[in-house]
C-alpha cells in the first residue's frame, strides 16, 4: 500500500452504511453512476476506504419502508440468507414474512479470529438511516420479545435473539433524524395524497424489470413492487396495498419520522457500554428578524423548499397529541432539524472535545458543521474536503480500543 493511503489503527473493522429515505445501495445500477457517498462527481468513499484497506458496504435497503423492515433487510445482507421480517411483526401489520435472499457480505461477522477476538463492524446511517441504524443496534443488543414468544427457536432470526452488542464497535449518524423531523407536523393532510401518488409511481416504475435493476424501492413485502429475484409481480390489489401501507403508521416511514411516535418507539433504546456513538450534524440556515430560518450559502437546490417549511415551524406545545416541540426546531440542514440531528438528549451524551476523551456507552455530540443535508453524500463539497472528512472519521473510529462485555 502506498504511503498516500497509510493509516495507523488499533483495529480495522468493516464499515456498513444504512442509506437514507429515497436512497439506494450497491445492488442498484444507479450506485454505479452515483455512489451514495460520493455522488455528483465527488470521491467514491467505498473505493477510497477500500484503498485504505477497510471493507465498506452500502447494501440496498427499501427506500421507504419502516425502520424495522430495513433492519431485517440489513441483517440478511450481512449474515446471508432470506430476509425474515418476523412472524409476529408480519402477522400484526399484514405483509409477507419473508423477503429476498442474499449471500453474506461479512460471513465471519461475530466470529472469533485467530487471536480469539470478535470480528465487529462499524455501522453508519445517513438521514433516515440514522434512526434505522439506532434501531438495528437495539435489536442486535436485546432482540425482540414478541418475536421470541411467537416463533419456534429453530425458525427465529438471529436479529430477534439479541445478545450481540459485542458484534458492533461503533454507531455513527450523519444528519440523522435522531428524534424525528418537524416537517411531518402540520403536513399530515398533504402527506397522504402525495404519498399515494408517489407510491403509485414507484409501483409502476418497479414493475418494469430494467427500472427495478436501476433503482429499486423494494416494497415487495407489501405487494407494491415486483421481486426481481423471483420474478414475482406486484400484488393484483396493489392499489389497496398502497392504502394499507400508508394507513399502517406503526410500520411505515411516515410514522417512524414523526417526532412523538419516534420518541415512544425509541424510549427503551439504551447505550451499550462497549459501543461508541457519534452524531454528526449541520446547519445551512440563518434567522431573519421574525425568527424564521432561511437557507444560506449554496444549499443543494432540491432541499430549499423543505428548508423554508422547516424554518417556519411554529411548534406543537398546544397539541397534546404531538410531542412538545417549539420554535427552537426551526434551524435545519435543509431537511433535518438541528434539534434532531444532534446526539439524542434522552440518552447519555457529551460534547466532543478531542479524540483522547472519547468514551463508549454515550453519544459524542460532534461540533455543528456548515453543511447541508446532502453535503454528507458529496454535494457541494470539494474532493479534498470530502476525502479529508471521511479519512478523519475512519481514523477516529479505527483508533478506539475494542471493548468486549
Amino acid at each position: 500500500m502506498s504511503q498516500k493511503y497509510a493509516m495507523q489503527r488499533l483495529n480495522n473493522y468493516p464499515v456498513v452504511v444504512f442509506h437514507g429515505f429515497a436512497g439506494f445501495g450497491e445492488d442498484e445500477l444507479i450506485y454505479k453512476v452515483a455512489p451514495y457517498f460520493g455522488w455528483i462527481g465527488n470521491t467514491n468513499i467505498k473505493k477510497y476506504y477500500n484503498d485504505l484497506g477497510t471493507e465498506f458496504y452500502c447494501p440496498s435497503l427499501s427506500s421507504v419502508s419502516s425502520m424495522w423492515d430495513r433492519c431485517c433487510e440489513m441483517y440478511a445482507h450481512l449474515v446471508g440468507g432470506t430476509v425474515d421480517y418476523g412472524k409476529a411483526h408480519s402477522e400484526k401489520y399484514g405483509h409477507k414474512r419473508f423477503g429476498r435472499t442474499y449471500e453474506a457480505l461479512i460471513p465471519d461477522w461475530g466470529q472469533l479470529d485467530a487471536e480469539g477476538k470478535i470480528k465487529k463492524i462499524n455501522v453508519m446511517g445517513h438521514s433516515y438511516g440514522g434512526p434505522t441504524v439506532r434501531y438495528f443496534v437495539h435489536l442486535m443488543t436485546v432482540g425482540d420479545e414478541a418475536e421470541r414468544a411467537a416463533t419456534p427457536e429453530d425458525e427465529l432470526s438471529g436479529l430477534f435473539k439479541g445478545g450481540h452488542a459485542n458484534w458492533i464497535h461503533s454507531c455513527t449518524t450523519l444528519a440523522g433524524a435522531n428524534d424525528g423531523i418537524s416537517f411531518m407536523y402540520g403536513q399530515e393532510k398533504a402527506v397522504r395524497p402525495f404519498a399515494k401518488i408517489g407510491l403509485i409511481d414507484v409501483s409502476f416504475m418497479n414493475n418494469i424489470p430494467f427500472m427495478t435493476k436501476f433503482y429499486d424501492f423494494m416494497m415487495d413485502e407489501w405487494g407494491i413492487t415486483m421481486n426481481p429475484q423471483t420474478g414475482e409481480k406486484r400484488a393484483k390489489n396493489w392499489l389497496q396495498r398502497i392504502d394499507d401501507y400508508i394507513d399502517c403508521m406503526d410500520d411505515n416511514c411516515i410514522g417512524d419520522l414523526t417526532i412523538h411516535r419516534f420518541r415512544e418507539r425509541s424510549k427503551d433504546w439504551q447505550c451499550q457500554p462497549n459501543i461508541y456513538y457519534f452524531a454528526y450534524y449541520a446547519t445551512k440556515t440563518s434567522p431573519n428578524k421574525k425568527g424564521y430560518y432561511f437557507p444560506n450559502g449554496k444549499m443543494f437546490f432540491i432541499l430549499k423548499p423543505f428548508c423554508y417549511l422547516v424554518g417556519r415551524y411554529n411548534g406543537t406545545k398546544e397539541d397534546a397529541n404531538h410531542a412538545e416541540t417549539g420554535i427552537e426546531w426551526r434551524e435545519n440542514d435543509g431537511l433535518v432539524n438541528v434539534m434532531s440531528g444532534r446526539a439524542p438528549r434522552t440518552k447519555p451524551w457529551t460534547p466532543y472535545t478531542c479524540d483522547a476523551d472519547i468514551k463508549p456507552g454515550m453519544w459524542i455530540d460532534m461540533p455543528i458543521e456548515d453543511k447541508d443535508h446532502m453535503s454528507y453524500c458529496g454535494a457541494g463539497e470539494t474532493r479534498e474536503e470530502y476525502t479529508t472528512y471521511f479519512y478523519e472519521m475512519l481514523h477516529r473510529i479505527c483508533n478506539l480500543p475494542s471493548i468486549d462485555q
